[in-house]
């Protein structure tokens, strides 16, 4: 059982690089078992739960035609049976309700704890757009404001990540560059690199959809071009 959690938890770091996220740690650490096995066991808790809501929901409706039906035809206990039934009902619906929210809590706490120290957003798995292209293994020509990159994330914990670029700008380049995802963003400033690439730290980004897309675009440009974009690393805050 250890081995297949290992193998399970492994299968997902695989799919994540394989789309185009690579995941990086500071020091060698075998995956925790336990951890893989709490969130196996919070996902089959969380589909039981999701799977019966649809049947006590039709059941729930029907119980409101019988209470009102039995009201209408003057048999009062059967439509106070018929309430009774249905408030029970209500009461299990929201206790399920409330357990699938602590479900959830504790699977992005899980999740969270897994995440390794640096997320690797790969250049050549960009969508580029306005004139983005690759060239000598940086994302360049970023000639105009509105000119970007996108990235597709692979289902990340929803939270605060550090945002770090690393790039090089020359004399006549620069200006302002905005990282965005579904309803957050970031901006800094691009400057004059002179020892060479350097990395930037933009803040922490809130991401509200771990599945959902990061866009990096230049918001201002200083004249042709806003940078040279060698790599983009997210940092989970936590760490």
């Amino acid at each position: 059982m250890r081995r297949c959690a290992q193998i399970l938890l492994l299968s997902g770091w695989i799919l994540w690089a394989g789309g185009g996220v690579a995941l990086t740690r500071s020091h060698s650490a075998e995956p925790d078992s336990g951890q893989a096995l709490a969130l196996l066991r919070i996902h089959f808790e969380r589909s039981l739960i999701e799977s019966s809501l649809t049947p006590l929901k039709k059941h729930l409706t029907e119980l409101a035609v019988v209470e009102r039906q039995r009201s209408d035809a003057r048999d009062y206990l059967g439509a106070i049976e018929a309430r009774d039934q249905r408030r029970k009902l209500e009461d299990e619906l929201e206790r399920l309700d409330k357990e699938l929210l602590l479900l959830q809590t504790r699977e992005q706490s899980l999740k969270a704890s897994l995440l390794p120290d640096r997320i690797v957003l790969a250049l050549d798995s960009a969508e580029l757009m306005g004139g983005v292209r690759r060239e000598g293994g940086a994302l360049t020509n970023w000639s105009k404001p509105g000119t970007a990159a996108r990235w597709k994330l692979p289902g990340l914990p929803l939270g605060g990540y550090e945002v770090i670029l690393r790039y090089r700008c020359g004399a006549v380049e620069g200006g302002t560059v905005q990282v965005q995802e579904n309803r957050f963003s970031l901006k800094g400033d691009i400057e004059t690199t002179l020892k060479g690439p350097e990395e930037k730290n933009l803040g922490t980004l809130k991401i509200t959809d771990g599945s959902g897309t990061l866009t990096i675009l230049a918001a201002a440009v200083v004249k042709d071009n806003l940078m040279q974009l060698l790599a983009v690393e997210l940092v989970p805050a936590s760490r």
